[in-house]
């Protein structure tokens, strides 16, 4: 089936969120999800608490004015609906971040199941800061576009899904006249490579997991 490229809608957060899931489960999900507090689970699956804790933050920056983007597979015969297998979540530069509807929408806050570490949470988050300042300085990638998170269905891979995903940002970010910033797994880094996205400090350990920071340089306003 054809793949499409267009921006979420709503109605895409709860895939988006199973997506993250499936995509994370062996690398960060291990830390911020962990055996020792399953029990703990309200639903009774620690990975439906998961799925839904990235759904409800995945609406929650969409309202907030934060773009996601997803690649669907469409039938061609156009029967039945499509189908979401990829998306990219990022954050525009600070100064261009759209506001939303404001004032007219309360924005509802990441509900936080009990099976999530928040402590492992806030300390990711806190290094992420920390790692990031340090290698592109004190405004770290205010003035960058940010791929928060990009991922992809585990049974639709090497379709390309990722690279049109990570293209398209780029090609919005060159439009803007801006830079492109992203931290990456091991598996993500060699298309991140690919696209142009080079390392700016030696690899940080998030969870489980060596994660490499990286910039592209727009090539109409800097060299690689």
């Amino acid at each position: 089936m054809p793949l499409l490229l267009r921006p979420a809608k709503e109605d895409d957060s709860t895939k988006i969120g199973a997506i993250g899931r499936d995509a994370f489960s062996g690398t960060l999900s291990r830390s911020i999800f962990p055996p020792h507090l399953h029990s703990k689970s309200e639903t009774g699956d620690p990975g439906l608490d998961e799925a839904q804790w990235r759904a409800a933050r995945n609406l929650r920056r969409m309202r907030e004015g934060k773009p996601t983007y997803v690649v669907v597979d469409v039938p061609e015969d156009g029967s039945g609906d499509e189908r979401v297998v990829g998306f990219a979540q990022w954050e525009l530069p600070s100064q261009e971040t759209p506001s939303t509807a404001g004032a007219a929408v309360e924005i509802e806050p990441d509900p936080l199941p009990a099976s999530l570490d928040q402590e492992k949470l806030l300390e990711m988050y806190r290094l992420i800061e920390d790692e990031t300042k340090k290698a592109l300085g004190p405004e770290g990638y205010s003035n960058m576009w940010y791929l928060m998170s990009v991922a992809i269905d585990p049974t639709q891979q090497r379709r390309g899904i990722g690279r049109m995903l990570v293209q398209h940002g780029l090609d919005q970010a060159a439009k803007a006249g801006k830079d492109a910033f992203l931290i990456s797994t091991p598996e993500g880094r060699g298309l991140y490579y690919a696209l142009g996205f080079r390392d700016v400090t030696e690899p940080i350990t998030l969870g489980p997991t060596p994660h490499s920071l990286m910039i592209w340089k727009n090539p109409e306003t800097g060299v690689h």
